[in-house]
């Protein structure tokens, strides 16, 4: 009868277009892929797990709400205990969406959750909700030739009812997708930097190691003075003497000296970039000299080159550096240009990955093909 056929119809499975068009049908549609710049662009899907001292992680959940519902006591909005993670992926040349240096991730927001006595998010767990949310948003993934990427945001937090200080009765671990454009759009552009007077970034002994979310906030106020005196970026130094270089607001500090060598600042707190680690590793491979050390400021004159290393852009070269009415300034930026190019052709897949960092997730034809992925296959 035609009640049981109906029946019959809505119990079949659904084919994986089918899946895919009831997943998208009331999705944000999609962006204009040549406009988008890095800022946040809405998607279908985000993947959230939740913690319990009971049950542990769950199973997590695909949804299409964004909004997260807390207690207003919970830890992460009275005690800061939150932590995030940045990271992409790509559609690559041969139409194979690509996951970038997601294990380094993993082991930084394991260090984080250690360190603020958080559940750790077990390395295959991490990688199963990167994974579920670009195959969820796999549509909104820029397609190869436009040099986009989809910037992947995990973040961990406490919450619950929760007075005192001390450990939450629940943890919720989510990830968020957004689209996000070539950040240079016509080759590499480099900027003017200030170092940081009256503020610091960290302290010793402190948590500027991990990338928990009570490190931004206070240099939000620092960034905006130093936007206001025309500086795109601010430099820190050591909080304890104020004569070591440290880092830049979100970034990291690569410096290249007059014979070469590629160096970068240690201290314990100094978050470790997971871009930065992929930047050494590269540049060992292409024969240049590398040093991880403490660097005095006293020897920012000196350099050759200077670049703040991070996701959103791997490398951006520096032009200056100002510290009160000082100006150390840079002319040329050809080796941080050999090692944004070598690691950028990496992450579109049009070079080999020689450190095995990049995973493949899914698969997207070139819809409509692309000029350069029609060249390739000819």
């Amino acid at each position: 009868d035609l009640h049981g056929s109906m029946l019959r119809r809505a119990s079949r499975p659904l084919s994986r277009a089918a899946s895919r068009r009831r997943l998208y049908a009331t999705a944000p549609p999609l962006p204009e892929w040549e406009t988008l710049g890095f800022n946040a662009t809405p998607t279908a899907r985000m993947i959230r797990y939740n913690w319990s001292a009971e049950r542990g992680w769950d199973a997590g959940e695909s949804s299409p709400e964004f909004t997260v519902t807390i207690h207003g006591l919970s830890n992460v909005l009275h005690y800061g205990q939150g932590l995030f993670e940045g990271l992409k992926a790509f559609h690559c040349k041969d139409g194979l969406v690509r996951v970038f240096n997601s294990h380094a991730n993993a082991a930084r927001l394991q260090s984080g959750a250690e360190r603020l006595a958080m559940p750790v998010v077990p390395p295959e767990l991490f990688d199963e909700a990167v994974d579920r949310c670009i195959r969820d948003n796999v549509e909104y993934v820029p397609p190869y030739g436009y040099g986009g990427a989809m910037y992947l945001r995990p973040f961990l937090f406490g919450h619950g009812e929760k007075l005192g200080l001390g450990a939450a009765p629940h943890y919720s671990f989510c990830v968020i997708a957004s689209p996000v454009g070539a950040y240079y759009k016509g080759g590499l552009e480099p900027i003017d930097a200030l170092v940081v007077e009256g503020f610091d970034r960290a302290a010793p002994r402190g948590v500027g190691n991990i990338k928990a979310a009570g490190n931004y906030a206070p240099d939000v106020l620092p960034s905006i003075l130093a936007k206001e005196k025309g500086y795109p970026v601010c430099l820190y130094l050591d909080a304890a003497t104020q004569t070591y270089v440290e880092e830049f607001s979100t970034s990291n500090f690569i410096g290249v000296t007059a014979e070469g060598t590629v160096v970068t600042p240690t201290s314990p707190s100094i978050l470790p970039s997971c871009t930065k680690g992929v930047v050494l590793e590269t540049a060992r491979r292409l024969g240049m000299r590398v040093e991880e050390r403490p660097v005095s400021f006293d020897e920012v004159g000196g350099l050759k080159e200077v670049a703040a290393c991070g996701t959103a852009v791997v490398l951006t070269p520096i032009s200056s550096i100002t510290r009160g009415g000082t100006v150390h300034s840079y002319a040329g930026f050809d080796t941080i240009a050999t090692l944004y190019n070598a690691i950028t052709s990496v992450q579109q897949g049009e070079a080999n990955d020689a450190l095995g960092i990049t995973r493949v997730v899914a698969e997207r034809p070139h819809d409509p093909p692309c000029r350069d992925a029609e060249a390739a296959a000819a």
